[in-house]
C-alpha cells in the first residue's frame, strides 16, 4: 500500500474493513516505507549495475549494524509471550550469526576490502540511529515495539528482495547471493511470521500505544532509507531529530 495515511488504526479499518494493522503501519510510513523497498540502490542489486565502491560501504555498514541486530534478537526472545514465538526468534539469530557471517567474509574478500578495515570500522550516523532505535525499543520498551523495529528491518528485505529476485541474477555473486538471502522461502515464512505477530498484536492495543509502534515503524523506514542513499551517494544525507 504506497498511499499516505495520517489517521489512526481505525480510522483506516473504518475504509478499508480488511487491512491488516501491518497494511496500516506501512500506509503511515510513506514516503519514507516507498523510498526505503525501492531506493535505486535496492534495484542496482538486481540490475548488477551497482559500483563496487558502493557496495563495499553499504556491506561495511551492515556488518557494524549485525551486532546490533543480534543484540535486538535477543532481547525479543526474551520477551515474547511464548515458546513458539521464541524459537522463530531464536532460530533467526542463529541463523544470522552464521550464514550472513560468512556471506559478509567472502564479499568482502572479493570486494577487496581487508580485516582491518571493516573489523575495525565505527558505525556511521545512519547506521547509529539506526541501531539506537532498535536496541532502544527492543531492550527498555515492550515486545511489540521491539518487534515493530524489526518487522519494517526485514520487511523492507523481503520487499525488495522478492521484486529483485524476478530478474536474471547478476554475475557478481555477492549481489546474487544477497538477493537469493532475502527471497528464499524460509526468509519469507519468518517475515511474515512477523507480520502475523504484529496483526495479532496490534489491534489490541490502546489507541497511544498504537500510534507510537506507528511512529517507530515510520522512524525506522526514514532511516532505512538514509542507509540505502548513504551507500548510495556517499553522502551523508541529513538527520532530523524525529529520528
Amino acid at each position: 500500500m504506497s498511499s499516505a495515511f495520517d489517521g489512526s488504526f481505525g480510522d483506516f479499518r473504518a475504509q478499508s474493513p480488511d487491512a491488516l494493522f501491518t497494511d496500516w503501519l506501512a500506509a503511515r510510513a510513506e514516503p519514507y516505507w516507498r523510498e526505503a523497498t525501492g531506493h535505486p540502490f535496492t534495484v542496482a542489486i538486481g540490475d548488477g549495475t551497482m559500483p563496487e565502491a558502493a557496495y563495499a560501504r553499504y556491506l561495511i555498514e551492515d556488518y557494524t549494524f549485525v551486532n546490533d541486530l543480534a543484540s535486538t534478537l535477543g532481547y525479543l526472545v526474551a520477551k515474547a509471550p511464548g515458546m513458539p514465538a521464541k524459537s522463530r526468534l531464536a532460530g533467526f539469530l542463529a541463523l544470522l550469526t552464521s550464514e550472513e557471517n560468512d556471506y559478509f567474509l567472502r564479499s568482502f574478500k572479493a570486494l577487496g576490502v581487508e580485516p582491518q578495515v571493516y573489523e575495525t570500522a565505527a558505525q556511521g550516523p545512519v547506521t547509529r540511529a539506526f541501531s539506537r532505535l532498535m536496541l532502544e525499543s527492543a531492550g527498555q520498551g515492550s515486545y511489540a515495539e521491539g518487534l515493530a523495529c524489526l518487522l519494517c528491518a526485514e520487511w523492507c528485505y523481503l520487499t525488495w528482495g522478492v521484486r529483485e529476485a524476478r530478474k536474471p541474477r547478476p554475475d557478481a555473486f555477492y549481489l546474487a547471493e544477497w538477493i537469493d538471502l532475502h527471497a528464499v522461502p524460509g526468509f519469507e515464512a519468518f517475515v511474515n511470521w512477523i507480520r502475523a505477530e504484529m496483526d495479532r498484536i496490534g489491534p489490541s492495543l490502546t489507541e497511544p500505544e498504537q500510534a507510537n509502534i506507528a511512529d517507530l515503524f515510520r522512524r525506522m523506514s526514514k532511516l532505512e532509507a538514509a542507509f540505502f542513499e548513504t551507500a548510495w551517494t556517499g553522502n551523508l544525507p541529513a538527520l532530523e531529530e524525529d529520528v
